[in-house]
């Protein structure tokens, strides 16, 4: 028995006779990122989208029935897809994706926690997943591990990604930026250093460096990266290395 509501990418975008459609799912997929992009996630609705093309919102649900079907073209158009070939040095190639990946997030701050959930196995993801799985081939390692290295990257990437986007619009929001912030928090910080009970917090305002966003990232970035090449030592191998015994 068919399925009466297929999922999105089963379903034809246009017949094989009759006149070509006036839209697409690539031309709504733009126009929602653009919305997105200036004003949010929450802005992508049909009847908006069909406002900025200059139509009415029934005839965009020609295209893309639901909401479930608009966000899964939406964020499969926003991924996009960078071609990235392996260079035989694993953690270099795995530097590449984490930063790829992290100036994507960075161009649509909205695009990490509208991919919370289940995947949607778009054409552009489905790519990506085969590009990135292929810079730790050949090196001795399971599906699965290969699938958990790559996915311990993607998640620690978006996390980055969604505490920086937070920074920024809560200074949006309040009008300080992190330096007027913390001036503003001084003396309430001056008042816990004063009772001795935040040996921590006084070694962080007097000793840690406090780097952007850049350095805190590549940081971040290379212990995730020794962790990695720790656990699996053939990814700092060249290519074709048998899989390490574990204890």
């Amino acid at each position: 028995m068919s399925d009466p509501n297929p999922i999105i990418w089963l379903r034809r975008e246009r017949g094989a006779r009759g006149p070509a459609p006036t839209y697409s799912r690539e031309r709504i997929a733009e126009v929602a990122i653009a919305l997105a992009d200036g004003e949010g996630i929450e802005a992508v609705t049909m009847r908006r989208i069909a406002k900025e093309l200059g139509t009415g919102a029934m005839t965009l649900y020609r295209y893309l029935p639901n909401k479930e079907d608009l966000y899964a073209v939406v964020i499969d158009r926003a991924l996009g897809f960078e071609a990235q070939e392996p260079t035989g040095d694993a953690r270099a190639d795995l530097a590449t994706f984490a930063r790829r990946y992290r100036e994507t997030l960075r161009r649509h701050p909205w695009l990490a926690h509208a991919m919370a959930g289940r995947p949607i196995m778009g054409p552009n993801m489905l790519r990506a997943n085969e590009r990135d799985l292929a810079l730790v081939d050949g090196r001795g390692l399971s599906i699965d591990d290969m699938v958990h290295v790559v996915n311990l990257i993607r998640h620690w990437v978006t996390g980055a990604g969604q505490a920086e986007t937070a920074e920024r619009e809560a200074a949006l929001r309040s009008g300080e930026d992190r330096k007027a912030w913390q001036e503003r928090m001084g003396p309430y910080v001056t008042e816990l250093l004063a009772t001795g009970r935040f040996p921590y917090l006084e070694r962080l305002v007097h000793e840690a460096r406090h780097g952007g966003h850049d350095e805190q990232f590549e940081a971040g970035l290379a212990i995730l990266l020794d962790g990695v090449e720790a656990r699996f030592p053939a990814l700092s191998g060249p290519p074709g290395n048998e899989p390490p015994e574990r204890s």
